[in-house]
Formats: C-alpha cells, structure tokens, sequence
C-alpha cells in the first residue's frame, strides 16, 4: 500500500468515528487507531492486537501458532483427502489421514490443556 493511500485509509477511519492511538504499529510503525467497537486497527495492516506485558504477548503468540498449525494441519489433509476419493482402499493414503487426525487431535488436547492452565 502506498503512503497516500495508508493516509487515506487514516482518514477514512477517523471519518467513521475511530481514534488514533498514541501506539504504532509494530510492523509498519503506522499510528493505530480504536474503532467504535474496541477493535484497534492498523490503517495499512488491518487488525492489530496489542499485548499488555510479555505474559499476554506468550499466550497470544502461543494461540497464534496453534492455530496456524491447525490451519497446516487441516489444508494438508484436505490433499490426502482427496486422494483418498480417487482410491478408497490405499492403506498409506488412510494411516496419513489417520496421522493427520492423531495431531488434530494432540493439538486440541495442547490447546485445551493451555486454556485450562490459564484459568
């Protein structure tokens, strides 16, 4: 995104009501700005959010990564899947999915165990 359309951006957001915060961003150092409904903004990025301290900055990070490695996870499957469909009976295609839905599965306990943990 170009420097005039980042500012352009900024004033559109502070059109529709949002206010621009005394934080940057800390990919682009763009100022953020608060929307109507708390969400904080980067006008070049989009969403941002801001840890409190270095605990909240691990859980968010901790969060993040788990939910990329489902996405991985997942997209990955979503291939030996469809291999699946053109031969039904390949054992190595299903013990994949199998160990595809194993790590799912660890991954939910991960994440679960980590929530718990937080309460």
């Amino acid at each position: 995104m170009s420097s005039e359309q980042s500012v352009k951006k900024a004033a559109e957001l502070l059109r529709q009501g949002a206010t621009m915060l005394s934080e940057a961003c800390p990919v682009c150092n763009s100022p953020l700005y608060r929307l109507k409904s708390g969400e904080i903004v980067c006008p070049i990025h989009g969403r941002v959010i801001i840890a409190k301290d270095e605990e909240e900055e691990k859980k968010l990070k901790r969060g993040i990564t788990l939910d990329y490695m489902e996405q991985v996870l997942v997209d990955s499957m979503s291939i030996i899947v469809e291999k699946l469909k053109s031969d039904p009976m390949n054992s190595e295609v299903i013990v994949q999915v199998i160990r595809y839905l194993d790590s799912l599965e660890r991954l939910k306990r991960i994440r679960d165990l980590g929530q718990a943990q937080e309460k």
